[in-house]
């Protein structure tokens, strides 16, 4: 999460939209996020909670127990593998004008406030919420 800037979207031109919505997500102890879509798929055993299911396990957290709902399950193993709530201020957001050519592209209107500029560092570590 902390570290991307975009500055292959810079470089390209892209124009910056600021910043994508800031939200809550669960960190695992690998390092990598889990996804409320894929929470959901667990809650109400949709396709895909097998695979979900076998990564916390992999990570440390029980096996579900028959009987258990899944809703019960899940929070338990997010629970025994140390899941962590982090901030995430929001992905940025970069935008391509398209077009034929360039006079095509300067003439598309995105609908954005004011040009805002690159952002140049990363954001600092994400905290624990």
């Amino acid at each position: 999460m902390p570290g991307h800037v975009g500055t292959i979207y810079a470089a390209t031109n892209a124009v910056y939209a600021g910043r994508a919505t800031a939200r809550t997500v669960k960190l695992l102890p690998d390092g990598t996020v889990f996804h409320d879509r894929t929470a959901q798929k667990i809650r109400r055993q949709e396709q895909g909670h097998q695979y979900a299911e076998a990564q916390l396990i992999a990570l440390g957290a029980p096996v579900p127990r028959a009987g258990c709902t899944p809703a019960l399950w899940l929070r338990e193993a997010l629970a025994a593998v140390g899941a962590r709530n982090v901030r995430h201020r929001g992905a940025h957001r970069y935008v391509f004008r398209l077009g034929r050519n360039r006079r095509d592209r300067e003439q598309i209107k995105l609908g954005l406030p004011a040009r805002r500029p690159y952002p140049k560092r990363p954001d600092s570590e994400p905290t624990a919420t």
